[in-house]
């Protein structure tokens, strides 16, 4: 095939964010690189086969399945859900009104475009300050919109009034103040410093059932008096079969070895407490989100034994997923597939796409 979907700017830029983000430095990536994959190629994508090359000889799964980055973030994405709608979704203030039957770190005040708000109520700078102060304890402060990974969070240490108002001045619009989340023992025992999470994945087919993504659900936690809980911070990353088992391998990004959970952690043999319910909970949750069909969840659990929802990504990471398990979407890869090939990149290295005239809601019509 002379033409693919994927133009060669886009396959480059595939290759080159895999390498900068994902790729361990002393991976041979030149191998395999011009070896291009059969499944992706009879659906028009050009993918080279130095994704499975590297998946492989970490998670031992062979395939000519594995997504590429630029097909993914720049096809499958855009296919899947509407990127002119992400970002007002994507601000964490607005969680409480979204899932408001859903347990979340209970919030203490919200900077939404510099206004403050408490119980639902508009409150002055001066009233958010006092009221930090007088509530004092345990409270987490963190940026609500274009964050990742825990960047910004930080606990208050000092409610001093002068010293909330420099505060509130550093994070300046869009932040939010909680009660610093609480997780059941069996989960913190894992690291007891770091909020450890579990990343769930769902996805809406085209019958308009909200699944579950088996078995690309993780549990993350952080290093050796970490707060976050992401492998940057010395943490690791491992698998959860269908029961709520933890795996004992541990993966790590950037790295080809897979180490021990029992060994660096002294954890074995943990079940993460009412899994099936933390699953039910996500499909309920995913429903009241129509117009983004794939979503990847964050959630621990709370003291009591309930899911304790933490934010949603609609522009989920599945390099993560696929160093662990093999290639993503499973059994609906091929319908995920065909959906992205009904959309036109209008340019490279950007969220902005062009779709055939009502394709998006003619799919979800057959």
């Amino acid at each position: 095939m002379d033409k693919y979907i994927n133009n060669n700017k886009e396959f480059y830029w595939g290759d080159w964010y895999f390498k900068d983000h994902v790729m361990a430095p002393d991976f041979n990536y030149k191998a395999h690189k011009k070896e291009l994959s059969p499944y992706f190629q009879q659906h028009g994508f050009k993918v080279s086969m130095m994704f499975d090359d590297y998946y492989s000889r970490i998670n031992g799964v062979h395939s000519d399945k594995y997504l590429s980055m630029d097909v993914y973030y720049f096809f499958v994405i855009p296919a899947l859900n509407r990127h002119d709608f992400i970002t007002p979704y994507l601000d964490k203030n607005i969680y409480s009104e979204l899932f408001p039957d859903v347990r979340q770190p209970k919030t203490v005040v919200k900077n939404m475009h510099g206004h403050f708000y408490c119980n639902g109520e508009e409150v002055s700078l001066d009233q958010a300050i006092d009221i930090v102060s007088d509530t004092g304890g345990e409270l987490m402060i963190k940026p609500t919109v274009e964050t990742c990974n825990g960047d910004g969070v930080e606990q208050i240490l000092d409610f001093g009034k002068d010293s909330l108002r420099a505060l509130f001045a550093r994070y300046n619009f869009n932040f939010i103040v909680q009660e610093k989340a609480r997780q059941h023992a069996d989960v913190q025992r894992v690291n007891p410093t770091s909020l450890n999470t579990m990343r769930l994945y769902t996805y809406r087919n085209l019958k308009g059932e909200v699944v579950f993504l088996y078995p690309y659900s993780m549990l993350r936690y952080g290093g050796k008096g970490a707060v976050k809980d992401n492998t940057s911070m010395g943490g690791g990353t491992c698998l959860i079969d269908r029961d709520g088992r933890v795996d004992d391998r541990v993966f790590r990004f950037k790295s080809m070895e897979v180490s021990s959970l029992k060994k660096e952690t002294g954890t074995e043999g943990l079940i993460i407490p009412n899994y099936q319910k933390v699953i039910a909970t996500l499909q309920r949750m995913h429903k009241r989100l129509p117009y983004f069909d794939f979503v990847g969840w964050d959630v621990t659990i709370d003291p009591d034994g309930e899911p304790l929802f933490i934010e949603f990504n609609l522009v989920p990471a599945i390099e993560g997923p696929q160093i662990m398990s093999g290639p993503m979407f499973g059994e609906y890869l091929d319908e995920v597939v065909e959906r992205a090939t009904r959309v036109e990149c209008s340019r490279v290295q950007t969220n902005k796409k062009v779709f055939d005239r009502d394709s998006h809601f003619y799919l979800h019509m057959q």
